[in-house]
């Protein structure tokens, strides 16, 4: 018990140092002697005592029960989120109006504490980043089967095996036409689905539109390994990089694989403007050299 104690009390010295507040600014909570004896393990004080101690320097009680290891952290979660950040170029007091300050932030950003997910999901909304893709850079889902094509392709222009672009090409295309068609269909029978128009935003408009365009960015992407792009093709490209909010390693390898056909001054636009400097996930080495 007398562990425990002192675990909890270096974890609220730690706390206190790293908000920079003195003993006598909590002295109209509780005195000096109490926090130093608390601090350094030989008395402990109540939860709720704690619990209002944490809330007047910013923090929480579960960020405490993070912080002395009561409760686990992911810090998969935090880590992402500070490279988003980053990479968007937020400073760390941008989320104070949603209860976040900067020490809560390093804290969370460096794996110490877990932040609510109905927080983190406001700290995205402040810098419009949808909730979808900050779970696909958590989970790996929805990158794995485009980055495998990246990567192939990567290889392919390596080695000028044309034949294999243009059956990645094909195929592309095919599921680019597929989703295509599945927005259509939703529009036309919007009457008869017995749903509502936030529903069929959501689904036709969002996600089966966005796959149309990875599909179609990837054929794109496809036919640039072995074939002149005409200017339609490339405005689209350019269209696709400059929209990117948040880049994955899908993205960073398009605009690898396609920056020879671009124009320099786009290609330059974009990397200067969208501070890809800072990676959300680690391009393949021949991504790096393609870069230099």
């Amino acid at each position: 018990m007398k562990q425990k104690s002192q675990n909890y009390g270096s974890c609220f010295k730690e706390l206190r140092q790293l908000a920079a507040f003195k003993y006598k600014d909590l002295e109209a909570i509780m005195s000096k002697t109490g926090i130093v004896k608390f601090e350094n393990g030989t008395s402990n004080i109540s939860f709720e005592k704690l619990a209002e101690l944490l809330k007047f320097m910013g923090y929480t009680l579960s960020d405490f029960m993070y912080l002395s290891g009561e409760s686990r952290v992911d810090e998969v979660y935090g880590e992402k989120f500070h490279i988003i950040r980053y990479q968007q170029g937020y400073r760390d007091d941008f989320f104070i109006p949603v209860g976040v300050n900067p020490v809560r932030l390093k804290l969370f950003e460096s794996g110490k504490i877990l932040l609510p997910y109905d927080l983190i999901d406001a700290m995205l909304g402040l810098m419009h980043i949808p909730e979808q893709d900050f779970s696909y850079i958590i989970n790996g889902s929805k990158d794995d089967y485009f980055v495998h094509y990246i990567n192939w392709l990567d290889r392919i222009q390596l080695r000028e095996e044309f034949a294999e672009a243009e059956m990645i090409q094909n195929e592309a295309h095919k599921y680019a036409n597929n989703q295509e068609i599945k927005v259509k269909i939703l529009e036309e029978n919007f009457e008869t689905l017995n749903y509502n128009n936030e529903w069929l935003e959501l689904h036709s408009q969002e996600r089966l539109t966005r796959q149309y365009t990875d599909y179609r960015v990837l054929e794109l992407t496809a036919k640039a390994c072995h074939q002149i792009l005409n200017d339609e093709e490339v405005t689209e490209i350019g269209d696709f990089l400059f929209g990117i909010e948040l880049w994955l390693e899908y993205s960073l390898g398009i605009l690898a694989l396609n920056a020879w056909q671009l124009p320099y001054s786009l290609v330059y636009t974009i990397i200067s403007d969208r501070k890809l400097q800072v990676q959300v996930s680690q391009p393949s080495s021949s991504h790096m050299n393609s870069y230099s």
